[in-house]
């Protein structure tokens, strides 16, 4: 047992399995994890069963509070590549989005990009068949893939890149939220795990079926820190949700940094 599995140990800890989160649980055993999808996560989160999990920021707002691990998330400076809207337009002359279940926080970005900033352009459809040549939001892996698959022949609007061009900030998709059973230890394991696992994203792609894009990806469009940027950009996220009858306008979430 390493000092990390030490800090963390007899902790419930649930990442998700997609490559962008694998520099934060790197070196763990995988015994000390119980990995699931986001949807999963929140829900075994906030019921207790789970005392640390990597959650979509926008859960977190939506609870209302949360303790959440400082200098740590998976966030964007510009262009995540992972998030996007394909389609065969502009993105302004997309009639119709079509979103993907997957990701809450995606799609509550989407709506506010368009509400906030594009009122006259795309309407939203969810939980409908997506039609052959329609736009669609995509998230992490099958974002990836379909990219991979279509090449050119598709547009790919990014929402971390249209997110910074009209707010000039980075943009968080997930944190790791820990419960009262955490202590500073387990907080400051998560940072040093960070640490360690940024250092060896080469090591990490070589593990992948595309090393060379898997590196590209966790180095270039994959931002892991959680500074004061960061931290203005999910309060400026949050309002512009509530605005947009997003999230509760009745009070800012309280999220204590630990």
């Amino acid at each position: 047992m390493n000092a990390f599995d030490s800090a963390l140990a007899g902790l419930r800890i649930g990442p998700v399995p997609y490559l962008n989160a694998k520099p934060l649980i790197w070196g763990l055993r995988a015994s000390l994890l119980e990995t699931d999808v986001p949807a999963n996560l929140c829900r075994k989160f906030f019921s207790g069963q789970l005392d640390v999990a990597l959650l979509p920021v926008f859960e977190v707002l939506r609870a209302g509070e949360a303790r959440v691990v400082d200098d740590v998330a998976i966030a964007c400076r510009g262009e995540v590549y992972s998030v996007i809207v394909a389609s065969k337009s502009d993105f302004a002359d997309a009639r119709t989005i079509y979103l993907d279940p997957a990701s809450r926080t995606s799609a509550a970005l989407l709506r506010v990009l368009i509400a906030e900033y594009y009122p006259a352009g795309p309407s939203i459809a969810e939980g409908q068949a997506i039609p052959g040549g329609a736009a669609r939001l995509l998230i992490g892996d099958a974002a990836i893939e379909f990219r991979r698959t279509h090449g050119g022949s598709w547009r790919y609007h990014d929402l971390g890149a249209l997110w910074q061009k009209h707010t000039g900030l980075p943009f968080v998709f997930a944190v790791w939220a820990v419960s009262d059973r955490a202590t500073l230890s387990t907080c400051n394991a998560l940072r040093h795990i960070k640490t360690g696992g940024l250092a060896a994203r080469r090591e990490i792609a070589s593990k992948e079926r595309d090393p060379v894009f898997a590196l590209n990806y966790l180095t270039k469009f994959i931002h892991y820190g959680m500074g004061n940027d960061e931290k203005m950009s999910i309060r400026r996220f949050e309002k512009l949700a509530a605005e947009h009858r997003l999230l509760s306008k009745k009070k800012l979430a309280t999220l204590d940094f630990c």
